[in-house]
């Protein structure tokens, strides 16, 4: 660790180059506050706050010499002030107090303080790591962590630019809560803010740089066009929201795994992380790693304080004979299918999954899907595989197709046979749709419930179905509304409009419903266990003060009920590797592979044949190299601390002034108060009562930590002590004069903030340094120039200029992250002087 002793801080120079956070200048006729320094080779780029009336709470960020940035000197050698100031200087000073081990940005944030949502920040700031997966359980405030990091990373200066990547419709709520918990200013890009801001800016400017924090849709990053724009820019921070979703082999991993491989710190967050298929839980494991482990935060409720019991209520359905004919007639088909072809490839195999997995949703939307391949048998189209419809309307990319009706690819090899299989069929989908028994199970139990319920289910037309079949004007969400549409649906449920809310999975993820209900009902089971915990926890959440009520619906006599078995062995293997709650409660593990295999055989993959080749055993997956993390005591201490800290601190008005007034007082004069408090004389006696502060401050001079002693010292001067200049340059010498004193536990405090800082950069050092190993070794192969491949040679301008970018980018914040390494020990000065 580089410490110099300083006894002089002032190293503003005339031209603004240098400044140092907390300082004063002047720049364009106005007064600034600097709040952030990022230095550079050749110039520093200033973070500055308006501190005058015309711009009091803008932000501005000038790079200097190239502007014009004045220092102020507003030091002067002490300065006689009134009681409520001094106080208040006094208790703001008590709150900051403490070693480089505290978070700085916790006391101001708009958040309850629970000890479980200080660890990952803990951990962090201490040097553990720089991946981070947050794994906690649904509803225990995960976006809440991962503010608190985004804001505790840049209040120490490691951060200059941000992406958070989220499902299209929680982009807006992120932003919220960015905004209002901690004073952050995030910009939600897509497409139409991009095409916007394309057209006001030069030629060659790249929108996605010119946003310090930037919230986006993942689907809309994953387009490769997008997806180049991005990963062009520098970012020090990339946060993924609902990480489960980038599964294997989807754009959403490849987008994820370019952007988080070029961060230097990566947060993935997800309630669901572990769905009983080990090669999906190490691809999500694997996202952005540079040769480090990750480090994974799984808190269930209990452990987080959380005592409330949830309640699950398995409901067997009892199929009428016509349901069980349209059951049996469709495992007659696949039977044929089967034999039909011995080793069906995987649009095959998919195809009669699909067809299984809808029949237990609903009898109309088996019979839709049917109508739907033989209206393709009708047009004399064959193709192996119906090409999915483009979502040409979506121009934001808002809408999930997940949910959309699906697409069959031929079964058969004889598409008269298939043709004919499949019209008796549809005839018996067709006769059991007449009487659902699992929607008149629905209409009794939501007659019975008189509360807000939330229904699920995982089709649109199973959604539909069941909306009109039950409650026809009932609010809907589903993959196919834009986020204003599902956001009227939401409020008008919320707001006690509506009493029944149906909503897909597509379009349920990231919903807060918990304070408009508490009871949640699954019209079948999901074939990923996991998705049941993602619909439980949209009302089973922090702040949720009732029980919480899930009910399954499930077709008794049917593969369904057997699939049970099967979902809870998954969820069996998931609690043994990250502690993945059990949705299924009361109660050789299962991929979704092989209870797809099950659906259609009714035998194990080791007894029954195998799948196609595209689903395999997960036996042969390593175990991701991670590393499950507890901070109990250390968060529960800081914990204790911050509630301390926010009772004795003035209430803070404005979050990011009270965060850079702390780095303000690091070498400025202290203030004499006259106290007539007769407590606070009898403590003077006839001296003076003295506040010491000793001060560690990096490179921009940001303070990184502070120690006070409270001392007590007689004055050769009378008392009362007068007020006069004489008075006061006299108290001034009689400071001066004496030593600096350094308690019991200075050394310990100074030893442990070295070693924290240490640790903290150096670990962020280590993986820069890895990213720019990865890079060197990349390498854009040159082209060979023709007359008539303009668009190739473009490209390959293109990507020169990216990889260029990205180099220096990397070469930046590892000069940044060196520089940060220095620290600098102040001598300990009085900050406060109380007299008679």
């Amino acid at each position: 660790m580089q410490v110099s002793q300083l006894r002089d801080a002032d190293r503003l120079a005339r031209s603004g180059q240098g400044a140092l956070v907390g300082r004063q200048v002047r720049m364009r006729g106005e007064r600034w506050q600097v709040t952030s320094v990022r230095a550079y080779d050749s110039c520093e780029l200033l973070t500055l706050l308006g501190i005058e009336p015309s711009n009091a709470g803008r932000v501005q960020r000038v790079l200097t010499p190239f502007e014009d940035v004045v220092p102020i000197d507003v030091r002067s050698p002490i300065t006689p002030v009134c009681a409520r100031r001094w106080w208040r200087v006094c208790r703001d000073l008590i709150a900051n107090d403490g070693s480089s081990a505290m978070l700085w940005s916790a006391r101001t944030a708009r958040m309850e303080l629970l000890p479980h949502q200080l660890e990952p920040a803990l951990a962090i700031v201490s040097g553990l790591g720089t991946r981070v997966l947050l794994a906690d359980e649904v509803g225990l405030g995960k976006t809440v962590q991962a503010g608190l990091v985004v804001a505790e990373l840049q209040a120490r200066g490691a951060l200059t630019r941000v992406l958070v990547l989220t499902p299209a419709g929680l982009c807006a709520q992120w932003a919220a809560e960015l905004g209002n918990r901690f004073q952050l200013c995030p910009a939600v890009l897509g497409m139409q803010e991009v095409k916007k801001r394309r057209a006001r800016l030069p030629a060659g400017v790249n929108p996605w740089s010119t946003e310090p924090l930037v919230v986006a849709s993942i689907d809309y990053v994953k387009r490769p066009e997008v997806l180049r724009a991005v990963t062009s820019c520098p970012w020090d921070l990339v946060v993924v929201d609902e990480a489960h979703g980038a599964a294997p082999g989807t754009e959403r991993l490849a987008a994820a795994t370019e952007t988080c491989g070029l961060a230097s710190y990566v947060l993935l967050l997800t309630a669901t992380p572990h769905s009983g298929d080990a090669r999906a839980f190490a691809s999500l494991c694997a996202v952005g790693r540079r040769k480090d482990k990750l480090l994974v935060f799984r808190r269930t409720r209990a452990e987080s304080g959380e005592i409330r019991e949830r309640r699950v209520h398995h409901l067997p359905v009892q199929p009428t004979e016509d349901e069980q004919r349209m059951h049996a007639e469709l495992a007659a088909f696949s039977r044929i299918a089967r034999s039909d072809r011995p080793d069906p490839d995987h649009e095959v195999w998919l195809a009669l999954v699909t067809l299984h997995k809808r029949a237990l949703s609903s009898a109309t939307a088996l019979e839709l899907s049917v109508l739907r391949r033989l209206n393709r048998h009708s047009q004399g189209s064959e193709d192996s595989l119906e090409q999915r419809r483009l979502p040409f309307q979506d121009r934001t990319y808002e809408l999930d197709l997940s949910d959309d009706p699906p697409a069959l690819a031929a079964i058969l090899e004889n598409p008269r046979q298939e043709r004919k299989l499949l019209e008796r069929v549809l005839a018996r989908a067709r006769i059991a749709a007449r009487f659902e028994t699992k929607l008149a199970a629905l209409e009794r139990l939501l007659r019975r419930l008189s509360e807000p319920v939330v229904v699920f289910t995982e089709y649109r037309d199973t959604l539909l179905h069941a909306r009109s079949a039950t409650v026809r004007d009932a609010p809907i969400v589903h993959g196919g509304l834009s986020q204003a549409e599902r956001q009227i649906a939401i409020d008008r449920f919320c707001s006690g409009r509506a009493s029944v809310l149906f909503a897909t999975d597509a379009a349920g993820e990231g919903l807060n419903l918990h304070e408009a209900s508490r009871v949640v009902i699954n019209l079948e089971l999901p074939w990923n266990p996991m998705r049941l915990e993602q619909r439980i926890g949209r009302v089973d959440r922090i702040g949720q003060r009732r029980r919480v009520h899930a009910f399954h619906l499930i077709a008794a006599g049917t593969n369904e009920a057997r699939l049970l078995n099967r979902l809870r062995a998954r969820v069996r293997l998931a609690e043994t590797l990250v502690g993945a709650p059990n949705p299924l409660a009361p109660a050789a593990s299962s991929t979704e592979a092989s209870l797809e295999h099950f659906a259609l055989t009714g035998a194990d993959r080791e007894t029954g044949g195998r799948p196609p080749a595209t689903h395999l055993d997960d036996t042969s997956v390593p175990p991701p190299e991670i590393e499950v993390v507890r901070l109990q005591s250390e968060a529960a201490a800081e914990h204790a601390r911050l509630v301390c800290a926010r009772l004795i601190a003035a209430p803070a008005v404005n979050a990011k002034a009270t965060s850079t007034w702390q780095s303000s007082r690091s070498d400025d004069g202290p203030l004499l108060l006259r106290s007539r408090r007769r407590r606070l004389r009898s403590i003077a006696g006839a001296g003076a009562l003295i506040v010491q502060r000793s001060v560690f401050t990096d490179s921009t001079g940001r303070v990184v930590a502070s120690r006070l002693v409270p001392l007590s010292i007689a004055l050769s001067d009378q008392t009362p002590f007068p007020l006069s200049n004489p008075a006061v340059k006299s108290l001034l010498r009689e400071l001066a004069s004496r030593s600096p004193i350094f308690d019991a536990g200075f050394t310990d405090w100074a030893e442990q903030t070295e070693r924290l800082h240490r640790a903290f950069w150096s670990c962020r050092i280590s993986r820069e340094q890895a990213i720019a190993q990865a890079f060197a070794r990349v390498r854009v192969v040159p082209i060979q120039r023709g007359l008539f491949e303009q668009a190739a040679e473009q490209r390959w301008e293109a990507d020169r200029e990216r990889h260029a970018a990205i180099v220096e980018g990397v070469e930046e914040r590892l000069l940044h992250g060196s520089r940060a390494l220095v620290l600098r020990l102040l001598d300990p000065r009085p900050a406060l002087v109380a007299v008679r």
